[in-house]
């Protein structure tokens, strides 16, 4: 077992030698011992111990309980207090940082090791309770409670840095289907993968929580532009669009994404939220799959986007000049010349459709057809199905879609099943992008 880390705080030289001594007879290990508050401060950042004794009476512009209390709110580092005092004024101050004990000097070695294993464990236990109250059971990310409090800590330092913020409401489509046709134990698994997807979606300083049921909230801090919130809701699409792998079968879902900005949309979290909340229903109503700005959401929708992805989605998977590097110019050019400019964002999901495409040269075709007739198909039938289910389906949809195909001639082996899987994810990430 890793032996407790202990940091002093102490100004009188004798004494702090003296508790060092202590200590390391006690088992303990002493990280540093420090003698002003800017030492305590910077030493509890860069060693992170267990604990801290920490010395009321220290000299200089910040005492022993304004330390203590700045070391707490920073860094969440449980504090017993040194003191050869004990008058009621400042025990009453001092309860405001929340200690974890008092040590009145001089002591033996046995009160302190007392006081100390006492401070560790109520901090453990306190510890514990915090993440039940503030902590999603299932997914392990903040709940709303730990949200509204990393959003008012968020607008407070946007307000004093002059920076924007973004609130992303997210709300998962398709995921009901996933709870009714797969059960809710197949439904937990998505929450918990989603979850992740979500988390390496994110920078260390924004926030990301469980807001209930199949909704999640996105805090974006110090934007340089909205353009970046923008960014950040195509990548979650696509990553929460790509099929989940689970003990039995594939399903997929889709998200649909609103979002509202600090100051643009308002000054505080409600407001932000319900405006959120708004362009997230206004993105559902555009068909699901997409983010909506609050922004923009009196804007009118056109409904020929779909019809116009879907005849670019048909046109690449159809272009069959050729599938090595040396043709991927010539195909850019061609998508030009027919109105579909393929952006460095888009370049991927083309490509590994392109590739993936290759591979069924190599594998045998069904006896009733060529292997021209399998790639017209599949690309047919990739684009329709993607289009048709807006990117959204569960192991019946895909076992039908199968199906369909058998009866039409086109019976794939396990290894040209996986490569379709592959066509269909990216033809996906396709629809999402153009849309």
């Amino acid at each position: 077992m890793d032996k407790t880390r202990i940091m002093i705080v102490e100004d009188e030289a004798i004494s702090s030698a003296y508790i060092q001594g202590t200590l390391e007879q006690l088992g303990y290990i002493v990280t540093s011992a420090v003698s002003t508050a800017a030492e305590a401060i910077e030493k509890a950042e860069e060693d992170r111990p267990c604990l801290i004794l920490m010395d009321i009476h220290i000299k200089g512009e910040m005492d022993g309980i304004d330390t203590a209390n700045e070391i707490r709110m920073r860094f969440n580092i449980p504090i017993v207090y040194l003191t050869a005092h004990s008058d009621e004024a400042t025990l009453e101050r001092a309860k405001i940082t929340e200690p974890f004990g008092y040590v009145i000097k001089p002591f033996d070695s046995k009160d302190l090791k007392s006081s100390i294993e006492i401070a560790l464990y109520k901090h453990k236990m306190d510890t514990k309770l915090k993440e039940l109250a503030h902590y999603d059971y299932l997914t392990g990310l903040p709940n709303r409670t730990l949200f509204f409090d990393r959003l008012d800590q968020s607008l407070k330092q946007a307000k004093r840095n002059k920076k924007d913020v973004a609130l992303l409401m997210i709300d998962l489509d398709g995921f009901k289907c996933i709870n009714d046709r797969m059960g809710h134990e197949s439904g937990d698994e998505v929450l918990i993968e989603v979850a992740k997807r979500l988390q390496y979606q994110i920078r260390d300083s924004d926030t990301v929580a469980r807001f209930g049921g199949d909704e999640f909230v996105v805090v974006l801090t110090n934007l340089s532009e909205a353009g970046d919130a923008e960014t950040l809701a195509m990548k979650i699409i696509v990553s929460i669009g790509k099929p989940f792998h689970f003990k039995t079968p594939y399903c997929a879902i889709g998200a649909s994404i609103g979002i509202s900005f600090y100051p643009a949309d308002g000054y505080d979290p409600e407001t932000l939220l319900k405006k959120a909340d708004v362009a997230m229903y206004r993105a559902k109503e555009n068909g699901k799959n997409n983010y909506q700005l609050f922004s923009d959401t009196h804007k009118k929708v056109t409904g020929d986007v779909k019809e116009v992805l879907l005849g670019a989605l048909r046109f690449v998977l159809k272009h069959k000049e050729g599938w090595g590097h040396g043709e991927w110019l010539e195909l850019l050019i061609g998508l030009r010349e027919h109105g579909f400019l393929i952006s460095k964002t888009i370049e991927p999901p083309v490509g590994a459709i392109l590739e993936t495409l290759n591979k069924f040269c190599f594998l045998p075709p069904p006896h009733t057809t060529t292997i021209e007739e399998v790639l017209s198909h599949i690309c047919s039938e990739a684009a329709d199905f993607v289009a048709t289910n807006n990117g959204i389906w569960t192991i019946e949809d895909w076992n039908e879609l199968l199906s369909n195909m058998e009866s039409k001639g086109i019976v794939l082996n396990n290894s040209a099943v996986l490569l379709f899987l592959d066509i269909i994810e990216a033809t996906k990430s396709l629809h999402i992008l153009c849309c």
